[in-house]
């Protein structure tokens, strides 16, 4: 696939702008990529290995044989392994490596991993997978609709833009026309390291009864389930309904939250990355939702690619385009969304918005906000999660109004060792 040209719009931003750009765009596009790597991933190096070598290491020399030809010989003292994973990424993945990527694969192989397993890695990822896969049709939003989208030359990346709640309408019946959410490659079903830390950081928080919106194919559900937690998931993909894990398939539930029945017993409910995908003019709806589902004290954990600075978390993902600086001072969520060389918004994603306006929209709901829960949840997880999945870090902890055991839960956190990340290599 090749980039669309310029598209007639508003004016790019300047180099400040691309520095920031390239900031915050890493992280949010390559958050994917970011979730392949980790301190424990070399234990995963070569699982199954032999078997992808032996079907698709012929066919991988054939369509990149540059690449290829600095896997097959040994590599010699000294060879540049940087180099190696920036060519990786730009010849299969088709864009510079993302800074986690990047340092995720040096570190597996300074682990003692191949150049022919890392290149394996990426071949088995979810991003690659979606770049083999046709578009779901011939045109994409942005080549149906081209008025729509704007060119910015400085970060050179191209955005969707949208003025009023209308047009926010109009973009998800178009994602959900074009089956967006049902591709291969939008989802990561694996359970690795990184699902297994989120179920166990769900575990700390949780008494007895979970839920999950958005629970994919029940990767992090799978976690909750070893610790013996009771447990629902709900999702809307019948893609990742198919993928579930056997162990928790029975306890997804398919469809919409909104329309479910689900009981009012929860103590714990969680969303990892699935706030940003639904419809603003809709987001209350759920919150309000899910807070019927809580019990009086119920928490309820939000991990969402939140922009700008934040008083618990700092500033993971920094605002990259200018118009966003100025909803966020006018208490918007933004009304340019980044999106792909199709048109669609990355990642599905229809909510782009800052730190505080998130966390307003919770608030608003009655939920209050528990930041010394998320501040020691930080100080126990906070070195893996900024050397292995930063986008992480952007997460809250609320509750249904009072939570009179706040004091012992924190305690119990920065009492508590995970077992997840024992024995990894400290940074």
């Amino acid at each position: 696939m090749t980039s669309p040209g310029p598209v007639a719009g508003r004016a790019g931003p300047g180099a400040s702008e691309a520095r920031r750009a390239g900031r915050g765009a890493a992280r949010l596009v390559g958050h994917g990529a970011a979730r392949l790597v980790g301190h424990g991933a070399a234990r995963l190096v070569g699982h199954g290995a032999a078997r992808l070598a032996r079907r698709g290491a012929a066919w991988l020399a054939r369509a990149y044989p540059d690449l290829w030809s600095e896997i097959a010989p040994p590599p010699a003292e000294g060879d540049d392994d940087r180099r190696f994973v920036e060519q990786v990424f730009e010849q299969m993945l088709g864009r510079p490596a993302d800074p986690d990527g990047l340092e995720g694969y040096l570190l597996l192989l300074s682990e003692g991993a191949t150049r022919a397993d890392v290149v394996m890695r990426v071949a088995g990822s979810a991003e690659y997978r979606s770049r083999l896969c046709p578009p779901p049709r011939r045109e994409g939003p942005l080549q149906r609709h081209p008025q729509r989208y704007s060119y910015h030359s400085g970060p050179g990346i191209l955005t969707l833009d949208l003025e009023g709640p209308d047009d926010f309408d109009w973009i998800e019946r178009i994602l959900l026309a074009d089956s967006y959410y049902e591709r291969p490659g939008v989802w990561n079903f694996e359970v690795d390291l990184d699902k297994r830390v989120m179920a166990e950081i769900v575990a700390l928080l949780a008494r007895r009864r979970v839920l999950e919106l958005g629970c994919s194919s029940g990767a992090v559900l799978d976690g909750l389930h070893r610790r013996g937690l009771d447990f629902v998931g709900v999702d809307i993909s019948t893609l990742a309904l198919e993928h579930a894990i056997p162990a928790v398939k029975d306890r997804i539930r398919l469809g919409d939250l909104l329309d479910l029945e689900l009981g009012a017993d929860f103590d714990t409910a969680f969303g990892l990355d699935i706030f940003e995908h639904l419809n603003p003019n809709r987001l209350a709806l759920y919150i309000r939702r899910l807070k019927a589902c809580l019990v009086p004290g119920g928490l309820l954990f939000a991990n969402i690619p939140a922009f700008g600075p934040d008083e618990v978390f700092g500033e993971v993902f920094p605002p990259y385009l200018p118009s966003w600086d100025e909803d966020a001072a006018n208490h918007r969520h933004f009304r340019q969304l980044h999106v792909d060389e199709w048109g669609y918004p990355m990642h599905g994603h229809l909510i782009w918005a800052d730190a505080a306006w998130w966390t307003a929209q919770f608030e608003a709901e009655g939920f209050v906000r528990r930041r010394p829960v998320e501040t020691a949840l930080h100080h126990v997880y906070d070195d893996y999660l900024r050397a292995s999945s930063p986008a992480r870090r952007s997460f809250f902890v609320f509750s249904t109004g009072d939570f009179p055991d706040e004091a012992a839960l924190v305690e119990r956190i920065a009492r508590s060792v995970s077992g997840e990340l024992a024995g990894l290599r400290p940074t």
